[in-house]
């Protein structure tokens, strides 16, 4: 292709380029005078139909209310302010059976007072029911289905007649009670003598206080146990006289632990992290984090597994408060 073909063409595509635009202008400029025109014709109309007089006809009343500066006929009677009235206004056409009823806003005064701001509450309240217990509203953190693949099976028999065959878990209070198992023994031993020797706890009074305990302070816990349940505070020797040098004896073998024995002692800070640990898997607990916030969640389990639904404790609270 030569240079002057090349010229040709570029002068071409100009020259179509300047027509289209020409044509644009063209077109907006048509467009404009179409609208002035059509805003002209209005005004003329809206002027005749003032100069009529239309006694305040639906046509003028559309008009005038088409713009700002239009105004309506002065034939037209003033339409009133609604009055106040508490009493349902309807709205009926005569195209349709439709009627629809609401109520005036007028007829809320000033001083109308509304019930939340009202000071005295409504006489017939209904008191609300004091809460449930922690454990008696803790949601299970894992899978129904990861638990049972991870779980070991059933024990053949139980260790113990408080427990039951399944590892790390135990009656609840009421089957306790029925079977009158009202206190709970342990094996403990000395750390100045090295005796070894059994020692009893009572099953409600124990429970009553750590439920008690808990519910009264789980705000300020903060789902870690507290330095009491940590380092516990242990009793003295019955042979030696040695104060507070009776630790409990923990059985090597996980599945032979008493836990009851050392949840109603507050002993279960004693354990190593991998039995608490052991614990918690098999009672669907979490067992990740440091050793008080596993220590915390042992106490739980066990206070769900005496009291689930919690009504033993809020029992004793409600008596309590109903003492003079």
């Amino acid at each position: 292709m030569n240079n002057e073909q090349r010229l040709q063409l570029s002068q071409e595509a100009k020259m179509e380029m300047e027509n289209l635009l020409e044509a644009d202008e063209t077109y907006e400029h048509e467009k404009e005078q179409e609208v002035m025109e059509n805003e002209k014709k209005r005004k003329k109309n809206v002027e005749k139909t003032v100069n009529l007089g239309c006694n305040g006809c639906l046509r003028c009343l559309s008009l005038s209310l088409g713009s700002i500066w239009y105004k309506p006929c002065r034939e037209t009677p003033v339409i009133p302010y609604p009055k106040k009235s508490s009493e349902p206004r309807s709205i009926s056409s005569s195209s349709q059976s439709l009627s629809i009823t609401f109520t005036s806003w007028f007829s809320l005064s000033p001083t109308t007072t509304f019930p939340s701001e009202s000071s005295s509450p409504p006489p017939n309240r209904i008191p609300s029911p004091p809460p449930q217990p922690v454990w008696a509203v803790r949601r299970q953190h894992r899978n129904r289905t990861v638990l049972l693949r991870d779980r070991k099976p059933d024990l053949p028999v139980a260790p113990y007649e408080w427990a039951t065959k399944q590892r790390a878990t135990v009656h609840k209070l009421d089957y306790l009670l029925s079977r009158h198992i009202s206190e709970i023994s342990g094996e403990v031993q000395c750390k100045r003598c090295k005796r070894r020797f059994e020692i009893q706890y009572d099953l409600v009074e124990k429970f009553k206080e750590i439920g008690v305990f808990i519910n009264q302070n789980e705000s300020s816990m903060l789902d870690r146990a507290p330095s009491n349940w940590m380092s516990p505070n242990f009793p003295n020797c019955r042979y030696c006289r040695a104060e507070k040098s009776v630790t409990p004896w923990i059985s090597e073998k996980k599945r032979s632990i008493n836990w009851l024995f050392l949840f109603l002692g507050e002993m279960i800070g004693c354990c190593k992290l991998s039995q608490l640990k052991y614990f918690c898997k098999q009672n669907d607990e979490l067992r990740t984090g440091a050793k008080d916030r596993v220590v915390y969640s042992t106490y739980i389990e066990m206070c769900k597994q005496l009291d689930p639904t919690g009504e033993f404790i809020l029992s004793l609270i409600n008596s309590v408060q109903e003492q003079p």
